[in-house]
């Protein structure tokens, strides 16, 4: 489309160009053969009526297409806005039928609804915001049962719809860069973990950050369904299965106004950090003082929370 235009505009500009120098050849030896001066005159005038009369079309040509482009732009602008909050909406929807096992009850005409509104996305949309909101879409194709019409979404499947979002805001020109993965990230853990919790209230906001820290890991990084996660009201057991069965749990984080607590199964070092032992599980402590601590040695609590994982699958696995 950029370079039709530029290709016009050089067109014009050679039209007018040429234009101009076969009136300067025809005109010339039509001045020669003038002798007088009034008459050189009047061709000189009639000369300049044409070549005005020729860059007068050219820029009401010009100014009809800018016209038209600007309208055209403003209809599409308004097109995508009403689309885009469709978008939105029909995922709200969605997510507004999920129960506390994740689980959403979909008949098959929404699923349907998400595909058109795709095809739409298709026709005015820009390549990234129609491939985040595909990649939604294939996420609720791939985890909806046709038989029993239940589709599981995660906390991870939120943060797609807001990525989505985020890459309408850039293409509507509302911002010319889009949020951080952490900044999305902690939209989502703030609406669906604390959620989940009761004790949070008179939390120290260095133990909020701490918990996001290892709530987020979990589940944006580790991709654990978050079926595998069952809430307390001062924490959360973290499982390798969602049968929530004892022995398949892999992790507890409990926390109270300026403290949490981590338990791994399996024996495990964190730099920076005391550990306790207790029946072959590793404690540790994160203090709300430690904050830039845990900040600091982040990679080795998410190394030890990955062997946990990695170990008790493996027993998990063997038995």
């Amino acid at each position: 489309m950029k370079f039709r235009k530029k290709y016009k505009n050089l067109l014009n500009a050679l039209f007018v160009f040429i234009i101009a120098f076969s009136s300067f050849l025809a005109f010339e030896p039509l001045f020669e053969h003038l002798g007088q001066k009034a008459s050189q005159e009047f061709a000189a005038a009639i000369f300049g009526t044409i070549f005005a009369a020729v860059i007068t079309m050219v820029l009401l040509n010009k100014q009809t297409e800018t016209e038209e482009e600007r309208s055209r732009s403003e209809k599409v602008f308004e097109q995508k806005i009403t689309l885009y909050n469709q978008a939105i909406d029909t995922l709200q929807s969605i997510f507004e039928r999920q129960d506390d096992r994740n689980q959403i009850k979909l008949e098959r005409s929404q699923i349907t609804q998400l595909e058109f509104l795709l095809a739409k996305m298709m026709m005015i949309g820009n390549d990234k915001t129609i491939n985040e909101f595909k990649a939604f879409y294939e996420i609720v194709t791939n985890n909806y049962s046709p038989q029993t019409k239940i589709l599981y979404l995660d906390s991870s499947d939120k943060q797609t719809i807001f990525r989505f979002a985020d890459y309408c805001r850039e293409e509507l020109g509302l911002s010319d860069k889009t949020l951080e993965k952490e900044t999305l990230e902690d939209i989502v853990l703030q609406g669906e973990l604390f959620y989940n919790m009761e004790e949070t209230g008179e939390l120290h906001p260095n133990v909020v950050d701490t918990i996001k820290d290892i709530y987020g890991y979990l589940v944006f990084d580790l991709d654990l369904p978050t079926r595998n996660i069952v809430f307390k009201s001062n924490g959360f057991d973290v499982y390798i299965t969602k049968t929530h069965e004892a022995e398949m749990c892999f992790l507890q984080c409990t926390f109270d106004m300026s403290t949490v607590r981590l338990v791994l199964e399996h024996d495990h070092v964190i730099k920076g950090f005391a550990k306790n032992k207790e029946d072959n599980k590793s404690i540790f402590l994160f203090e709300s003082s430690d904050r830039e601590k845990v900040k600091l040695y982040i990679s080795d609590i998410e190394r030890a929370i990955k062997q946990s994982y990695l170990q008790s699958k493996k027993k998990f696995l063997n038995l």
